[in-house]
């Protein structure tokens, strides 16, 4: 074999260039092309994004014919531009199909009262799994009930409350299968989650924040546990002057404004993240390092009539407790 036939083979074999971003962006531009001409309502996104799994059989489409030759890539344009083509008729008709038509409808907003007596119930283990809407949480003042509040919500609503031996197991959630970005989001409410809970009996407490704003208002509460998982809305949380309990907080984005009662002892055990910490006078460190994990206490804690104790998971959040 000559010198020249060698060269020739060790070269690299020319492959067309990837169609498939390229089609991706364009089925998209027209997409939303038909929409703001009218043709494609904006439901029918509803239907688009529930058919992503054909952007893998479009890539596979592009893997196994398309780099071949160049015919391969004409090949497999025409059959990503068919499947192209395909998913957005299926969108613009989808109101017309009954197998698709539930999907195809816009995503409701509605609200719902919720409540549960308190007949009998001596202890209480309340979830309640926030959403993105602003929400609050504090103690009823003279009412039968163990929770009850006002929530603004889409798709499902959760609410499950059973008792058994005089302690109650409440779940609040509401559940949604649509899009996490809804093009034109009219119909949402001016609307939050406004929960009551029972200060009449001791409570574990689960709280998951979602990225809205959440105001936490224990203060009058009977608390036997708590744990807080924060998201990226801000969280001011104001802690119960006459319990013993251990707590838990798992911070996110947002920043978590903590407000003790004067009197009440505190240890915080700090896992440092990458936002501030700042505590008032009260506290002294008594492990670790300042802009590290950490450990604190009030001074006199040991003297204290009510003692708390917090963990903090600390996130991208600043995180400040104080009166």
């Amino acid at each position: 074999m000559s010198e020249e036939s060698i060269r020739e083979s060790r070269r690299p074999r020319w492959r067309p260039p990837s169609i498939f971003w390229p089609m991706v962006l364009i089925g998209v531009g027209a997409a939303l092309l038909l929409s703001n001409l009218g043709y494609l309502p904006w439901s029918a996104w509803n239907v688009l994004w529930r058919l992503w799994p054909l952007l893998l059989v479009a890539l596979g489409i592009e893997l196994l014919i398309g780099r071949r030759s160049v015919v391969g890539a004409i090949i497999s344009g025409v059959l990503i531009l068919a499947l192209v083509a395909g998913a957005i008729a299926l969108a613009v008709f989808a109101q017309n199909m009954p197998m698709l038509a539930e999907l195809a409808e816009a995503p409701t907003w509605r609200t719902a009262h919720v409540e549960h007596p308190l007949d009998g119930i001596e202890s209480a283990s309340v979830t309640i799994d926030l959403t993105s809407l602003p929400c609050s949480v504090s103690g009823l003042s003279d009412s039968p009930n163990l929770i009850e509040g006002d929530v603004a919500y889409r798709g499902d609503l959760i609410f499950d409350a059973a008792t058994r031996g005089g302690k109650a197991t409440v779940k609040l959630d509401s559940t949604f299968t649509g899009p996490w970005i809804w093009p034109h989001d009219w119909d949402r409410p001016e609307g939050r989650w406004d929960i009551g809970l029972s200060s009449q009996i001791p409570l574990d407490l689960n709280l998951d924040a979602g990225s809205g704003d959440c105001d936490f208002d224990l203060s009058e509460l009977r608390i036997d546990g708590l744990v807080i998982d924060s998201g990226s809305g801000d969280i001011q949380l104001s802690l119960p002057g006459k319990s013993d309990f251990e707590a838990k907080i798992d911070g996110g984005s947002g920043d978590i404004d903590i407000v003790l009662p004067a009197g009440v002892g505190a240890r915080v055990v700090l896992d440092s993240g990458s936002g501030g910490f700042n505590s008032d006078s009260r506290f002294q460190m008594v492990r670790g390092e300042r802009d590290d994990d950490s450990v604190w206490e009030t001074e006199g804690l040991d003297a204290a009539e009510f003692t708390i104790e917090l963990t903090i998971d600390q996130g991208s959040g600043n995180v400040t407790i104080g009166k």
